[in-house]
């Protein structure tokens, strides 16, 4: 069984590099009591048709990116999908100290979800089978739960814009 995705579109790498090497500094974030170390979050998740990527930022930015092309970018003025983010980030403060500083940034292999903590002192990244997120059986379970409440509210979102 193949447990790698498809290769992902050029522009999806284009945006993930771009991710990865953003300064805080020049989003205007510093830390403060709630997310004193951590400022924003990437979860990938590796499916047979490809990667989803979820940024969520501590100003509430938020954005999704799928390796086919497409997804929903920057949705920090909507309420409820900035307070998932925000909620996202804060959730990931709590579990930084079970993450290793990197500078290899793989994407995930299917079924596999990988979360990349954007801290003020480097990109700390865990991976995690999404059977053992989902079941809430991994320690970091608690982090899945928020990024997929920070996910159906994008996902309201693009549902009344339809309506």
């Amino acid at each position: 069984m193949n447990t790698a995705s498809p290769q992902p579109a050029p522009t999806y790498l284009q945006i993930r590099e771009r991710i990865l090497h953003l300064d805080p500094a020049d989003l205007g974030l510093a830390p403060t009591n709630a997310s004193a170390q951590v400022w924003g979050v990437v979860v990938e998740m590796g499916y047979d048709a490809g990667t989803a990527m979820l940024l969520a930022l501590a100003d509430g930015t938020t954005s999704l990116h799928y390796s086919t092309g497409g997804g929903l970018v920057g949705r920090g003025d909507y309420a409820p999908i900035a307070q998932a983010a925000k909620s996202l980030v804060v959730e990931a403060q709590k579990h930084l100290w079970q993450m290793s500083l990197t500078q290899d940034f793989p994407l995930p292999q299917i079924g596999q979800v990988r979360f990349l903590l954007l801290a003020y002192k480097g990109i700390y990244a865990a991976e995690a089978p999404k059977m053992s997120l989902a079941s809430g059986e991994h320690p970091l379970a608690s982090l899945f739960q928020r990024s997929q409440e920070s996910l159906g509210q994008m996902r309201l979102l693009a549902e009344k814009r339809r309506s």
